[in-house]
């Protein structure tokens, strides 16, 4: 059934808080490393994990000021679905008390993670998607049960090394045809030091943002940060790795001469067209594994450092709370478009597929899976939450889905707060949300999937609607 029409739902929902009550904070790391054998699915194909590098979490930060309670949560894994927040928001609910609403779920996209959603012809590993629910429940719950008077500081810094848009527009005679046989005007990922590298597509966001929460007697609690990375790599294959998010967690403990109960949570900005790719070859990045994620994890958290020397902390900040949702459509594919699908996919032999390489032929299998199961799907739109979570003299919007770095910079342009960033990967992963006019250069961010399903006019909607949540709060 396709829709004829286009509903689009905003709901404000602000909660006034005082600003005269004071603040307590509570953090919590619950581990969530899977098991041997789990399925990893940052590739297109599936690989079973052989190797534990690090271990990996799901990281709360609570707060409450006697009228409000709110938790940020952030999970090392690569995708969490909507359904699996949702379940794990209502064992929250039935174990705390809060509200849908007073909780935000988000991953760090990290690619060297345990499978918990099925993408292309990687199969979700059941066994470990049945665990992750409770674990994050359990991190909301002991990051309440730590709660303590607490004082909170803002703080931010650019550090533009790090973040590379990834779409290029390339010089002639560089071949770029889809999956669907398509002429592209842009390429993700082109090859490094190409001759045929012609310009990024777009400005990427260079800021480390952060929330730096302490005991009134000075000792530290937590820190949130933020930055518009898509993740690092330099992992092997088989291997479980949070990337550079726990790396980051572990160099500010140690900078900060941290207690054991410290918890810094990295969280995932609007890197949807980003990465730290150096196309250019300028950046004289490491080449060994997981070299470079401890050189990035080590010059953003020496900048963190460097910025909480001058930061101010007060302790009875402005805590306020507003959740929005959009009803946004699901794009369809074609009836040409899914005539090709179904010939291609009903001729291949998916367990001999050997590449997932963009200019490859088995692409075009596995994109050809993904638009027979598009097709299959219900139902034909989503309801996408946002919210927007005031703490003194900053805000922090959600929103689900890959978010362009074209977004988040829109954003904070449009914050009339000092301090504002973007969580993304929250409450619900809905794929990439490309601005409507990149949908006209194309490029893998657009290609119709399960990874890039919503309609074209999605981003301008959400960005809207979290424009309006954020101005509410001032």
């Amino acid at each position: 059934m396709k829709l004829k029409t286009l509903i689009v739902l905003f709901a404000l929902i602000p909660f006034a808080i005082s600003s005269q009550t004071p603040l307590k904070a509570g953090v919590a790391r619950v581990n969530v490393t899977p098991p041997y054998g789990t399925i990893i699915n940052g590739d297109f194909l599936p690989n079973y994990a052989n190797e534990i590098h690090d271990s990996l979490y799901a990281k709360a930060l609570a707060f409450d000021n006697g009228v409000q309670k709110f938790v940020f949560i952030v999970v090392d894994n690569m995708t969490l679905d909507a359904l699996l927040d949702n379940e794990a928001k209502a064992i929250i609910t039935r174990e705390t008390g809060l509200t849908a609403g007073q909780v935000m779920i988000s991953n760090t996209h990290s690619h060297s993670t345990g499978a918990v959603i099925e993408t292309a012809t990687v199969q979700a590993d059941m066994s470990y998607r049945i665990y992750m629910p409770g674990r994050i429940a359990k991190a909301a719950a002991q990051a309440l049960k730590n709660l303590q008077p607490a004082k909170i500081a803002w703080g931010h810094i650019d550090v533009p090394k790090h973040v590379s848009c990834r779409r290029w527009y390339m010089k002639p005679g560089f071949p770029m045809i889809n999956p669907f046989g398509d002429e592209e005007k842009v390429w993700m990922n082109p090859p490094l030091g190409s001759e045929f590298l012609d310009r990024p597509v777009s400005q990427t966001d260079p800021q480390v943002s952060f929330l730096a929460v302490k005991t009134l007697d000075d000792k530290w609690i937590g820190i949130l940060a933020n930055y518009s990375t898509h993740y690092v790599g330099g992992v092997p294959a088989n291997v479980i790795s949070a990337d550079y998010y726990g790396e980051v967690d572990v160099m500010l403990k140690s900078k900060l001469k941290a207690g054991n109960d410290f918890v810094g949570i990295m969280s995932n900005g609007t890197s949807g067209d980003v990465n730290t790719m150096d196309f250019k070859l300028t950046k004289n990045y490491p080449s060994g594994d997981y070299e470079k994620i401890k050189m990035i994890a080590n010059e953003i958290t020496d900048s963190i450092v460097k910025v909480l020397r001058g930061v101010r902390y007060i302790d009875r900040p402005e805590f306020r709370v507003s959740n929005g949702e959009s009803v946004i459509v699901r794009r369809q594919p074609s009836a040409k478009q899914l005539a090709w699908a179904n010939e291609r996919v009903r001729t291949t032999e998916y367990t001999k597929l050997g590449t997932a390489d963009k200019a490859s032929d088995d692409i075009k299998s596995l994109y050809a899976l993904d638009i027979v199961k598009l097709d299959f799907y219900e139902p034909a739109s989503y309801k996408l939450k946002l919210q927007a979570i005031r703490i003194g003299d900053g805000v922090i919007g959600t929103l689900p889905g890959e978010i362009f770095s074209e977004t988040g910079l829109k954003l904070k342009k449009n914050s009339p707060f000092e301090y504002y960033f973007t969580i993304s990967h929250a409450n619900g992963q809905f794929g990439y949300v490309p601005p409507a006019e990149q949908f006209q250069l194309g490029g893998y961010e657009t290609w119709l999937c399960s990874g890039s399903l919503l309609e074209t006019s999605a981003e301008s909607k959400l960005s809207a609607a979290l424009i309006a949540l954020v101005k509410s709060l001032h």
